[in-house]
């Protein structure tokens, strides 16, 4: 299911980790890149019910700012497609990192939802290619037989935003409103920024020896692929859950009998769980094929998809295992998936193609979000959630979407 195709190798610059340890301080700096990145944008759905009330907000309206992060980040990220791969790729993630982190900033001092929504749109744009340049560098660097668990390692960082950067974001909200987190998102931005200008090594683009090419050619190449076709349909598939993620905390406080105050716990236990999970799922992905376990995750994370578009009013203590069963499988799948896309296209091309595909990711999220939000219906006077089982039942179609499509996947480095 994984055999590995011919094609030329990987050019990392040669002994730039020879030394394990330095691998490793290279992983865990952009996975702390990472963080800031899933906090910011992971915090503003539990944020939910009180931006309902601040901005008074349908569901509808709420999944639009959700999705105008996406969206921006998916427009952004093609356009980056076109120059990704012709300029040193820490310039460019530190170009870009400093957009996000101004942007973020931007969303804390927001007066109202359509400034909130631009700030969104600009914070979006940013980090959508500041992702897209971390997964280049993954491919870039770390040898395919190491590469699952690498991205187990920078995938964490969604594990440590649930299980620190949400729950403290939603602590510090309770006491100094919903504007603060984002504060302090900007300020951890604004240290890792530093270390990344002191830390990062220079990886020159193209590499050496290589003959640049003109950059609309490198884009065409990347379309006329085949398999680039199913990559990218896969990482669109991929994103399903993403029509129900954004809902759960508004879900749970309208229809499950949880509070603002206790919301915090349940993506804590979830992040928790994760924490202990993400990086062995990427192991296994190495050791028994990628396609293979991102298969048996994405069929296991129908359960508790179900159960949480189905939950009814049982309170935290259900809460708590259900989201957290659901954190595990829904993220455990994305270490081996990611993985398996980094690794479907010839490294010279590897930054356009990553940065086409973070924009397909993006704008799979903003879809769920927007359709999300369509299929859901509240009740008079922020009453009940309606349609949500329904959003549940179409998750996980294209859940069983991607998982035919990841088994029809190819590597074309082994390096």
């Amino acid at each position: 299911m994984n055999t590995p195709a011919a094609s030329e190798p990987a050019q990392p610059q040669p002994g730039l980790f020879s030394d394990p340890k330095k691998e490793r301080a290279f992983l865990f700096l952009l996975a702390a890149m990472q963080f800031t990145h899933m906090v910011d944008f992971m915090i503003l759905m539990p944020l939910g019910p009180r931006l309902l009330d601040a901005f008074g907000m349908t569901p509808g309206r709420f999944g639009s700012i959700v999705s105008a992060y996406t969206f921006s980040a998916g427009i952004a990220s093609v356009l980056a497609a076109l120059f990704l791969d012709r300029i040193d790729r820490k310039k460019t993630l530190l170009l870009v990192y400093f957009g996000f982190t101004v942007g973020t900033l931007l969303c804390g001092i927001a007066p109202n939802e359509h400034l909130l929504l631009i700030a969104r749109i600009l914070t979006g744009a940013f980090g959508g290619v500041m992702v897209a340049t971390v997964m280049a560098l993954i491919g870039d660097v770390i040898p395919f037989s190491r590469r699952g668990a690498a991205m187990g390692i920078v995938m964490t960082a969604f594990s440590v935003a649930s299980v620190a950067g949400v729950p403290l974001g939603i602590l510090i909200s309770n006491h100094f409103g919903w504007q603060a987190p984002f504060f302090g998102i900007a300020a951890i931005s604004l240290a890792m920024w530093i270390a990344a200008f002191r830390l990062l090594p220079s990886l020159r683009r193209p590499p050496s020896g290589v003959r640049m090419s003109n950059p609309l050619a490198d884009f065409v190449k990347v379309l006329s692929v085949p398999i680039h076709w199913r990559a990218f349909a896969f990482t669109f598939a991929m994103m399903g859950p993403f029509l129900m993620i954004p809902f759960i905390s508004s879900y749970y406080y309208a229809n499950g009998g949880v509070s603002n105050e206790q919301m915090p716990w349940v993506f804590f236990a979830g992040g928790l769980a994760t924490f202990f999970t993400t990086r062995v799922f990427g192991r296994l992905g190495d050791k028994h094929g990628l396609a293979r376990v991102y298969g048996w995750t994405a069929l296991a994370a129908i359960v508790p998809i179900l159960l949480i578009t189905h939950f009814g009013r049982w309170g935290i203590w259900a809460a708590m295992p259900a989201t957290a069963l659901g954190m595990v499988l829904i993220s455990g799948r994305i270490a081996p998936g990611m993985a398996l896309v980094t690794s479907v296209v010839e490294p010279r091309l590897r930054g356009s193609f990553m940065s086409l595909n973070t924009a397909l990711q993006q704008v799979a999220s903003g879809v769920g979000s927007l359709v999300g939000g369509a299929l859901i219906v509240q009740e008079l006077n922020g009453g009940r959630f309606r349609g949500y089982g329904a959003v549940g039942w179409i998750a996980c179609g294209v859940m069983l979407v991607s998982i035919w499509l990841a088994a029809g996947l190819t590597t074309k480095d082994a390096t």
